[in-house]
């Protein structure tokens, strides 16, 4: 098989189209490419070897181009008008570039057919619909003619002119495009298999055809007949040659509808025969079943009477089995009650144990309570022995704090009549003229008195209170020594401060934290108790 290679600009896409022919003489056949758009589609499709007798006949010339598919219909995401823009144009490298090309290179003067398959064959039929007149047939395999189905949402703008099943109803009811296409041979066909996602679209553009008058062939094939190229080979092997042939579609209708009525006989036929088939069988499942039913009837009469034999058996059996489960009621109740008895002895054997822990329990901790209670008798009596020496003392000392006290008392009224003299002297000086200067002079000498007379007198009456908190400050229960060791010193303590007494208030204050040292009273009575 001769093939010629060529490369066409498009000044309306842009870009370079690469073309590849294969054959010598013929009819032309422009192959629109699937996939991924490329010339070399069909040929690695198998397309080439499938057709390689109609092209070496001389029956056809094959003509294979590239495609901008991939920046029209599956570019889905894309900008609307831009696909749109690429569809278009690509329709017009067809119509300017590609058609010349053809015209030049095939010397046979027929218009070229349109052929394609998936992609292809939706390319072909929207320019087939579009320019009937450059065209001289199409054979377009497992298309799917609805646009709705390229693009995300409703239908945009301009999109309806390249939608088949739009452009179809669109076409005027006999204007001249309608009689163009009812002149030229067209063939849709498409397998029935579930990946043939587009055969409801080829049902719509079927009745648009039908409802504008216009004569086509829509073939629909058997439900194995898959969306792949295996098929598409064998699709376009039987089409292409009807296409091709004069009234070769018109014939091919006549043989179909005839093939159909034969299938269709043949189909009645075998069912015809598969049902006499089952009817005879299901004679002899008839004829069995009665037979079974006999064999059984008299079955259950024989198994009648084995079940009266084993009833009797049974009755019998059960009996005895009433009288051995009263025996063992009767021992198992003698069980019941020997148990509860063992029982009630364990228990009270259990308790007694229990008693005598408890009573080994209490005795012991009596016996820690009375250790106890002859330590807190023992330091009890150190504490009274203490607390009386202690108190003892504590009266030496408030016998001679209420001397120091008089003491102190007196002295303080003996100021305060010297402070009271020197006052009203003063006051008698001020009454007198300024000019007597002796009289100033005395007054200053007996103000000098006047300074010292509170100060000293406050400290006294503050060690009374003092010494009669003293007490309150020690516990006698913490002394464990003897008493008469420690109290010995208290009476020199007591003569040491007598004689400060009577010079100065200030020593009978001092004198107070002596008699806070005292033992305390107060926790006496706790110990005794």
């Amino acid at each position: 098989m001769n093939s010629t290679h060529a490369t066409l600009q498009s000044k309306d896409l842009s870009r370079a189209i690469e073309v590849e022919v294969y054959g010598d003489a013929g009819q032309p056949v422009i192959a629109l490419p699937e996939g991924d758009s490329s010339f070399a589609s069909w040929s690695e499709g198998g397309m080439l070897d499938e057709l390689a007798p109609l092209v070496d006949s001389g029956m056809m010339r094959l003509v294979c181009t590239d495609s901008v598919d991939l920046m029209g219909w599956y570019s889905r995401y894309a900008v609307p008008e831009y696909r749109l823009s690429n569809i278009k144009n690509f329709f017009k490298f067809v119509e300017k570039d590609l058609l010349p090309f053809v015209a030049t290179t095939c010397e046979d003067t027929r218009p070229p057919v349109l052929a394609g398959a998936g992609m292809g064959a939706l390319n072909a039929c929207v320019l087939m619909l579009s320019r009937p007149q450059l065209f001289g047939g199409l054979l377009a395999l497992s298309g799917t003619y609805d646009a709705r189905r390229f693009v995300v949402g409703d239908l945009p703008d301009g999109w309806e002119e390249v939608s088949p099943v739009d452009m179809v109803p669109a076409l005027p009811q006999r204007g001249k495009a309608v009689r163009l296409l009812n002149g030229l041979p067209l063939a849709f066909v498409c397998g029935q298999d579930a990946s043939e996602d587009g055969i409801d679209t080829q049902c719509a553009l079927e009745q648009a055809f039908r409802d504008r008058g216009i004569d086509a062939t829509f073939e629909y094939w058997g439900y194995d007949v898959r969306h792949d190229w295996e098929w598409w080979r064998k699709e376009a092997a039987e089409m292409l040659p009807a296409v091709l042939s004069p009234e070769g579609l018109a014939d091919r209708r006549l043989s179909a509808s005839l093939a159909y009525a034969e299938r269709e006989a043949k189909h009645a036929a075998t069912q015809l025969a598969d049902a006499q088939a089952r009817l005879a069988a299901a004679n002899d499942a008839l004829k069995i079943a009665k037979h079974d039913l006999d064999v059984t009837t008299k079955r259950a009469k024989q198994e009648e009477k084995s079940v009266t034999t084993c009833g009797e058996a049974e009755a019998e059996l059960l009996k005895a089995a009433r009288v051995a489960w009263a025996e063992r009621d009767r021992v198992a109740k003698l069980l019941h009650d020997a148990e509860s008895v063992a029982n009630e002895a364990q228990a009270k054997a259990d308790a007694a144990t229990k008693s005598r822990r408890d009573a080994e329990w209490i005795l012991g901790e009596a016996r820690a309570a009375a250790s106890a209670a002859r330590a807190n008798n023992e330091a009890a009596q150190e504490s009274v022995t203490a607390c009386e020496e202690e108190a003892a003392s504590a009266t030496r000392e408030d016998a001679l704090a209420q001397e120091r006290l008089k003491k102190t008392q007196a002295l303080i009224e003996e100021e305060r009549a010297k402070a009271k003299a020197a006052a009203e002297h003063a006051l008698e000086l001020a009454h007198k003229p300024a000019a007597k200067k002796p009289a100033a002079k005395r007054s200053r000498s007996t103000r000098k008195p006047a300074a010292t007379k509170e100060p000293t007198a406050a400290k006294p009456a503050a060690a009374k209170p003092a010494a009669t908190k003293a007490p309150a400050t020690k516990k006698p229960v913490a002394k464990k020594t003897p008493a008469p060791a420690k109290k010995a010193p208290a009476p020199a303590k007591a003569t040491a401060k007598k004689p400060v007494a009577p010079a100065k208030s200030v020593p009978a204050a001092k004198s107070a934290p002596a008699t806070k040292s005292a033992p305390a009273r107060k926790p006496t009575p706790k110990t005794a108790e």
